[in-house]
């Protein structure tokens, strides 16, 4: 064992490989061997049938262990009825039970199994018998040897075939053949499953032995690039991939949810919360790198989409994402944010499949306010009243008493007491109006559907999938109100895929996708017909800061009003509960259908070997169509005698409406059409592709958007030299009508290379290094994304009103908007990319990339220009001067491994590191007295700033009135005065004032610089465990105002705020965890290091516990696979944020939640 401990640290250290990685070749050399024959035979499997033939028989035991059988049909009689009822027995019992009455024997060689008549003896060629032989034409010659493998080991199973006939036969278990030769003919054909065919002359051998060498291409990894597929093994660019079965453990109702921290360098954060039907995610690729459209492109099946949200993972077979400029280089113009590539799912020829997966899940918010009582509340306005002076204070003795005991007093005998403890209970509440408008878990519904099976001429798969969110807003139901204001989403989708070969040289290929999504809502009217993002951070934000000594019901229910009638919280814009349920619905219907149709001729019969055309015409359709109900209610507003405890609602608004209805609609779609040329041939040591194509993108709108059009050509070109030596070189030149003609087309190339190290000789034998690969691109690539604003390269001039002269007639005025900049242009970026791909013993893998760009030609408005140049500073021509530089890394480690036959391990983590600077973007700079003279230049992009607090005394605070005075005989607040128990700010530029001139940046940017996954599978006998952590690093935001600061309204107050600052807590030395309590805002109520907070966090995305029967339990009732399993997603999270009501995943203190859910599921397969 040292010996191959040295052995391994030799070839790493003459390599030159990271020596921390020696552990983990260590830990490989114990599980390094094969298994044996006897362990293959000690493989256990449950089967039960009744009357089934024999070779259905052996297909089944096919499909339960590691094993192929070699045999002729007429030896075990292949139609022969066979009845068996094993569970959990060893394979070698079940087959001496199944062959011996038979009289057949069997051999194991590797993972085959050869079955022969019990009688054949293997004692010469000449008594050989052949059973499978075909017969052909009159034999004129024998001719017997061996078929080996680059080991020497025999090939059981071999097909060995005479050229342009149907002769031929099969090697034995010892690789041996014998086969006869018509006399006209003289090529052998030599091949087996996984190994390279041979054609051989025979001449005039009579014997002759083979060996196959192992076809790596066909056992090597495909990944999906730009506009077509790689070899892993050659790829030189940066790419990633997750399969589907890694994206299914995601019971996220939005793909792009379930992709974060699944691939290194995609960044997906779940920013707008989990409201159904707006679930979606922020991504970036590398992070960022300019101040506009930063969003990667994104391509289903090759055809350009704007959103994944509705994708069903059930669809889809793979997600690529490409990186650097070598793999986005085709993309042109629209490359530069990198790509994401989505390939839906095909069918195979061979057995049918249908699969039912279904799902039901229960939702929560990850994080709630911890409820506040209505002392608690009494008590910390008292707090904040007193910090400021104010007497006397809003709650006496007294009046807590009353909300400690609000029945006290009373006589139960009193035979009026029912109605008194009533009205004493709603004018001395302590009610939780959170959890009145919140509930704590809301229903998620998933159901799917897929076949998919096919023969050797066409292939299918077909989906359909149907999802139901609800909400966690607590409405009333449809049947008192007549509609129906939940939140909640339902959606359908469907696919198609399908596959037909029309000749041995043309395939043909149809895909059909589609969904409709039906979003329910409470009205938005008062927000604007679309902005419901508003409307449900303002529900959220008054389910938490509405006060519970706000006198109830929400409803009212007497008084000598009619039942049912609005209460009014009396301070706040409006009440939630009538936005929630009394304002109307909003129902929107958003429906999709893409479709794609193609084909591909392989001309290699036609023109020459390895040339095929590929064309695509896409049609990709969006509708949406809203109906929002508007109405109003009269509302009531308590009013408390609390002298003599008396109760009466009094009319706030008289105005009532009926119910309204609005409609309005939208829709777009895109063609996308796409032919190319593609060649891939070998020619000795030399491996050569190529591919030319063209493309044009079309979208339109039905609304008043102007047509938009993209237009062009793609190249690539790959060349190998014995599968060691790689180059490729990528190129795309495109046409934006973001500019100016003339300005249009940009020709965008891209340098890749790549040294397989592992092939060299010195390296090629090495029993535990099995790949090693450097890479290394160069190249340029563009972004179009300039923002919402089209033909900028145009001046907004328009014509105005009379002028000073109008009466006369004359003096019409001319407006000048912004004025056009016809040299605008695209972003360039210009990237590096440096890999290092190794993979050891065949089950660990690692890969290793450092990125750098620079990112120039950034549209900017200048900073710089002076005011006194007569053109508003607003209409200034925007101009592509900005530069921005970013750098990181990227690491990827795999490792499979089967430790048993029973117990399999799968570990996988990634982790990702980028950072931009801001290297030019106009900013004037400000004089000498500022502490930081540049607020973008070199910083990042979206750099927080804020005052600096000063911790020198232990806690940042002032603590006594001696400390604030000391202070205050030096330094001022530019912006109020301070308190005791206020932040202590530093003076960072010595001038004596507090003042924007001593701002800093505090924390890091909005745009995580770090992110990493890590995925542990444990797989034993039928159960399997599944722990997913993502989590992102480096990543701040400033919170503020509402749902932050303590003084909104009349007193907004979290958990947090119970142990803020006070003398007496001070002196205690007991935890503070706010400045002094306030009434208003002041001082504290500012950017500073305490209220810019790390986000930063790491999240149990997944757990899942799964459990898959046996087969033969399954037999009788006609189910091939059946898995149950639990899960649990977003369950715990860790992270820094000093609100414990807050998700770091949310930008802002308000808004609808992100969502935790726990998921009971079933597979089965048919």
């Amino acid at each position: 064992m040292g010996k191959h401990y040295k052995e391994i640290i030799w070839q790493i250290m003459k390599i030159s490989i990271v020596p921390c990685l020696l552990w983990m070749l260590c830990a490989q050399l114990s599980l390094a061997k094969d298994l044996r024959a006897q362990e293959i035979l000690s493989q256990r499997i449950s089967i039960s049938v009744t009357d089934m033939d024999m070779e259905k028989v052996l297909e089944k035991i096919e499909g339960q262990t590691k094993v192929r059988f070699i045999y002729s049909a007429e030896v075990i009689h292949a139609e022969r009825k066979v009845t068996l009822d094993y569970q959990n027995q060893r394979l070698d019992t079940v087959l001496e039970t199944l062959l011996g009455p038979l009289g057949i024997e069997y051999k194991v060689s590797k993972k085959t199994i050869l079955l022969r008549k019990a009688a054949e003896k293997k004692t010469s060629l000449k008594t050989e018998t052949f059973e499978n032989s075909i017969p052909g034409a009159q034999a004129d010659r024998d001719i017997t040897g061996k078929v080996l493998d680059e080991k020497g080991e025999p090939i059981p199973g071999a097909s060995v075939v005479v050229k342009g006939t149907t002769v031929g036969t099969s090697t034995n278990i010892e690789g041996i053949y014998q086969l006869s030769v018509p006399e006209d003919k003289d090529i052998v054909i030599f091949s087996f499953v996984g190994y390279i065919s041979q054609e051989i002359r025979i001449g005039n051998a009579a014997n002759l032995d083979v060996t196959l060498k192992v076809d790596e291409k066909a056992l090597e990894e495909v990944v999906v690039v730009g506009f077509g597929e790689q070899k892993k093994v050659s790829v030189t660019g940066s790419v990633s991939s997750v399969t589907s079965e890694v994206l299914q453990q995601s019971s996220s109702a939005s793909l792009a949810n379930s992709l974060s921290g699944r691939l290194p360098g995609l960044t997906s954060i779940q920013s707008g919360g989990g409201q159904p039907g707006r679930d979606d995610a922020t991504m970036y690729l590398r992070g960022a790198a300019t101040t506009n459209g930063r969003s990667p492109l994104i391509l289903i099946d090759g055809v350009p989409r704007d959103n994944i949200r509705t994708l069903d993972a059930n669809e889809v077979a793979s997600v690529s994402i490409l990186k650097d400029a070598s793999a986005t280089a085709v993309f042109g113009v629209r490359g530069a944010n990198g790509v994401i590539l989505i390939t839906t799912k095909r069918g195979s020829a061979g057995k049918n499949e249908l699969t039912i997966n279904a799902e039901q899940s229960f939702t929560s918010f990850t994080r709630e306010p911890e409820r506040l009582h209505s002392l608690e509340y009494m008590a910390l306005r008292n707090e904040a009243s007193k910090n400021d002076g104010i007497t006397p204070l809003p709650f006496s003795e007294e009046v807590m008493a009353k909300y400690a005991n609000p029945l006290a007093g009373l006589d139960p005998s009193d035979p009026d007491y029912a109605r008194k403890a009533m009205v004493r209970k709603y004018m001395y509440p302590d009610h939780d109006y959170y959890r009145e408008y919140i509930s704590r878990y809301a229903p998620q519904t998933r159901v799917n559907m897929n076949v998919t099976g096919g023969t050797d001429k066409v292939s299918y798969f077909v989906n359909g999938g149907y999802l139901h969110q609800g909400g966690n807003l607590n409405t009333e139901p449809k049947s008192v109100l007549g509609y129906d204001p939940a939140a909640k989403m339902d959606r359908y989708n469907f696919r198609a895929n399908l596959d037909y070969k029309v000749t041995n040289s043309l395939k043909s290929f149809l895909n059909i996708g589609s969904y409709i999504e039906q979003v329910n809502m409470p009205a938005a009217w008062l927000y604007g017909n679309s902005d419901t993002g508003w409307m449900m951070s303002d529900l959220i934000y008054q389910a938490q800061t509405i006060l519970p000594i706000t006198p109830g019901p929400t409803t009212i229910d007497g008084f000598g009003v009619a039942p049912g009638q609005i209460v009014d919280p009396g301070y706040m814009d409006r009440s939630a509960f009538e936005i929630m349920n009394r304002m109307g619905a909003r129902n929107e219907v958003r429906s999709n259908l893409n479709a794609s149709f193609g084909a591909e001729w392989d001309l290699s019969n036609v023109v020459t070997k390895g040339l095929s055309l590929k064309g695509m015409l896409s049609y990709d359709s969006k509708a949406t169509t809203a109906m929002q109900g508007k109405k109003s209610e009269r509302l009531y507003l308590a009013e408390v005698d609390m002298v003599n405890d008396k109760l009466s609602y009094a009319v706030k608004r008289s105005d009532e409406s009926l119910l309204t209805l609005t409609k309005g609609a939208d829709s777009r779609y895109n063609i996308n059409v796409q032919g190319s040329i593609n060649y891939a041939r070998a020619f000795g040591k030399h491996d050569v592709t190529g591919m030319i194509l063209g493309q044009r993108d079309t979208w339109e709108s039905t609304g008043g958007e102007i047509p938009f059009n993209v237009l062009g050509v793609a190249a690539r070109a790959t060349y190998g030299y014995d599968e060691r030596y790689l180059a490729e070189v990528n190129m795309g030149y495109n046409g934006s009508e973001q500019f100016a003609p003339g300005h249009r087309y940009g020709f965008f190339p891209a340098f890749s290379a790549g040294w397989i190290i592992s092939n060299e000789n010195f390296l090629k034998n090495n029993r535990y290094i099995t790949n090693l690969k450097l890479r290394a691109s160069y190249g340029k690539v563009g972004n179009d994304k300039m923002g919402s604003a089209r033909f900028l390269y145009q001046s907004n001039i328009t014509l105005g009103g009379d002028g000073p002269l109008g009466s006369l007639g004359l003096g019409q005025t001319i407006n000048q908007g912004l004025l056009g900049n016809p040299n605008i242009t695209w972003e360039i970026a210009k990237k590096q990319n440096y890999g290092l791909d190794l993979q050891i013993l065949r089950d660990l893998n690692l890969s290793v990339d450092v990125f750098k760009e620079r990112r120039s030609n950034i549209l900017i408005s200048r900073g710089t220009v002076p005011e006194f140049q007569g053109v508003p500073l607003g209409n200034i021509p925007k101009v592509n001067m900005g530069l921005v530089d970013n750098k990181g890394f990227e690491l990827e480690l795999s490792y499979n491994k089967a430790l048993s036959k029973d117990f399999k391990i799968m570990i996988s983590g990634n982790y990702g590191y980028n950072r931009n600077t801001v290297k030019f973007l106009d900013e004037s700079v400000r004089d000498e007295s500022y502490a930081y003279r540049y607020r973008s230049t070199g910083f990042s992009l979206n750099q927080s700033w804020g005052y600096k607090i000063d911790y020198s005394n232990g806690n940042g605070y002032f603590n006594s009135k001696e400390e604030l005075d000391s202070y205050l005989k030096t330094t001022t607040y530019g912006f109020g005065e301070p308190r005791i128990g206020d932040f202590k700010y530093i003076d960072l530029n010595k001038d004596g004032v507090i003042d924007d001139k001593d701002q800093a940046p505090i924390g890091y940017s909005n745009i995580p610089r770090v992110i990493y996954g890590l995925s542990l599978t444990f797989e034993y006998k039928g159960f399997d465990l599944t722990t997913f952590l993502q989590g992102v690093g480096k990543y701040s935001s400033n919170y503020s105002q509402q749902g932050v600061y303590e003084y909104i309204i009349r007193g907004t107050y979290f958990d947090y705020h119970k142990t803020a600052w006070t003398p007496e807590r001070y002196a205690a030395g007991e935890k503070i965890t706010y400045p002094a309590l306030s009434t208003h805002s002041n001082t504290n109520h500012t950017a500073n290091d305490f209220f810019v907070m790390n986000r930063s966090f790491t999240r149990l995305k997944n757990l899942v516990l799964g459990y898959t029967l046996p087969a033969g339990v399954l037999k009788a009732v006609g189910v091939s696979k059946m898995r149950v399993y639990v899960s649990a997603q977003n369950y715990f999270t860790w992270a820094h944020l000093k609100m414990g009501h807050l998700d770091p995943e949310n930008d802002a203190s308000l808004g609808y939640p992100v969502t935790k859910m726990a998921n009971f599921g079933l597979n089965i397969t048919f």
